[in-house]
């Protein structure tokens, strides 16, 4: 069904449209659907069949017939065609496919060009270009000339419909909640989920004739998509859990609480999904760690999604990029959506219209909106270790922001239990405290990093097991990142600030139920 805003172009005559399809033969087949009685007036042009009646078009695929116009098979050819027209007492419509391939040479954009200024110039002439694309794609000197629409989404009562048609084929029971389990997928996607799933229930289950869809093969399969592109990745966290965090308790306990918040029974009560959550703090206290184990704890998929991916040289192509990665996600709803490093990946966009003609400052508008905007439960996590590039107006989208700060002794004690266990190692008789001591002021990473030269050392010595010793020693002469990028961790330090009113931080809420030395020193607080 084709959206309403495309509708009101229609009746609207609007000269130029840029319509953003997934399926191109499903736009086809609707727009001729609906303007049945005027199929005489409208063209399809295809690089391989040329400029043809749409009746033609559809005709072909059902009799398996590839009748070609050789005469308007050239684009420019079709061009000089459609600038030759002359509409009677209807207007034309033309579909043109593949617009991202002729919108890169100049000679087509200025071929169009010349046909909407001809119907500017005669109003009684109406041609209607309608350019149908799997991407967003309007070179500059066309942007005031065409609108865009998107009729991606493949909406309800279509889902419906064609899950029923494809379960009689199939002969398996619909399944239920189908306009949900199936939303953000295309009808290819639809039907290749379907039977895959049907097989596979006659795989699992006995005897072979039992035939149904099974919403988590629906659901593991919308997941797999991912693997279809390379501009977001399907980040495995089940390894990630709280158990493999030392401290952080305030973090964990929110993340436990919010849970429930994902959950129908919650919904159905008024909770609502969060929209964001920024883990900043000093580098190597588990923000990375905790982002994963956040999506363990909810139980849903963990997106990656890095700018670098994003961003292309070609003009318009990022922008392009980015609405797909954000389709992608939108697809595979509900997710947490990880970008890591953040102050990195977002940074530059006051410098934007300098260095790539406002790219990044675009680039950063569109996912401050989507994040907004978008009413699907998606969960967007920036961690980033210092503030200074980290665009204010995405620190301000995310409504709950979290500051990691150094573990003290008893999370200390966590962590090296957590990364022995990891070792294969036994530490229950070694003195904790006094280790956890010597660890002052190393942050998880470095105690880790610290455990490892131990290991080697301990193995280098002929030792059966990690040695308590040595360990002391490479916990003691570790270098501390606190001392070599102190002014970076006071910075951030002194952007949270401290409420002794809440006991918590005012721009952000402490991760952990405690503050570390240094916090205090910095914030001037006892």
């Amino acid at each position: 069904m084709l959206s309403q805003e495309f509708t009101l172009h229609l009746r609207a005559m609007t000269r130029a449209l840029y319509v953003v399809v997934d399926e191109e033969d499903r736009f086809i087949t609707q727009f001729h659907e609906k303007m049945k009685k005027h199929e005489n007036n409208i063209w399809v042009y295809n690089a391989t069949m040329g400029l043809k009646p749409i009746a033609s078009v559809v005709d072909d695929w059902k009799t398996k017939a590839h009748t070609v116009d050789k005469a308007t098979q050239q684009f420019n050819d079709a061009l000089v065609k459609i600038y030759q027209d002359v509409p009677n007492s209807k207007p034309n419509f033309y579909i043109i496919t593949d617009p991202e391939r002729w919108f890169k040479d100049e000679h087509m954009v200025r071929r169009i060009l010349n046909i909407l200024h001809q119907g500017h110039q005669d109003l009684h002439t109406v041609k209607c270009l309608i350019f149908v694309g799997y991407r967003r794609y309007v070179p500059e000197k066309l942007q005031r000339y065409i609108e865009v629409v998107n009729e991606t989404e493949v909406n309800g009562e279509e889902i419906l419909s064609t899950v029923s048609k494809l379960a009689v084929s199939l002969k398996a029971p619909v399944p239920a909640n189908a306009k949900a389990l199936f939303h953000g997928m295309t009808t290819y996607e639809i039907e290749a989920s379907m039977s895959q799933a049907v097989v596979s229930s006659r795989m699992k289950h006995q005897p072979e004739d039992v035939r149904i869809v099974e919403p988590e093969f629906v659901v593991q399969y919308k997941r797999m998509q991912i693997r279809k592109t390379d501009l977001v990745q399907l980040v495995d966290s089940s390894g990630a859990s709280f158990d493999s965090i030392g401290g952080v308790q305030r973090f964990k306990t929110w993340a436990r609480k919010t849970k429930s918040c994902w959950t129908e029974e919650g919904q159905k009560f008024g909770l609502t999904p969060p929209r964001g959550v920024l883990l900043m703090g000093v580098y190597g206290c588990g923000k990375s760690l905790s982002a994963k184990a956040l999506a363990h704890e909810w139980g849903l998929p963990l997106v990656q999604f890095e700018m670098g991916r994003i961003r292309s040289s070609a003009v318009g192509e990022s922008e392009s990029n980015l609405y797909r990665a954000l389709r992608i996600i939108d697809s595979i709803a509900p997710a947490v959506v990880w970008i890591d490093e953040a102050e990195k990946a977002l940074s530059g966009s006051q410098s934007s219209s300098y260095s790539d003609a406002g790219t990044t400052s675009r680039l950063l508008g569109i996912l401050s909106t989507w994040t907004q905007e978008s009413k699907l439960p998606v969960c967007l996590v920036l961690t980033a270790n210092n503030l200074r590039t980290l665009p204010a107006e995405m620190v301000n989208r995310l409504p709950r922001r979290f500051f990691f700060d150094l573990p003290n002794e008893e999370d200390r004690v966590d962590i090296l239990k957590i990364h022995a266990k990891k070792m294969g190692q036994d530490v229950s008789g070694f003195g904790l405290a006094r280790l956890a001591e010597l660890a002052k002021n190393l942050v998880g990473r470095e105690i880790e990093q610290a455990m490892q030269a131990a290991m080697v050392e301990s193995y280098h010595q002929n030792k059966p097991i990690l040695d308590e010793g040595i360990l002391a020693v490479e916990l003691t002469s570790k270098p501390r990142i606190i001392t070599t990028m102190n002014d970076e961790i006071d910075e951030i330090v002194k952007w949270v600030g401290y409420d002794e009113s809440a006991d918590d931080g005012v721009r952000a809420s402490m991760a952990a139920n405690h503050r570390s030395e240094h916090f205090r020193f910095v914030t001037g607080d006892k």
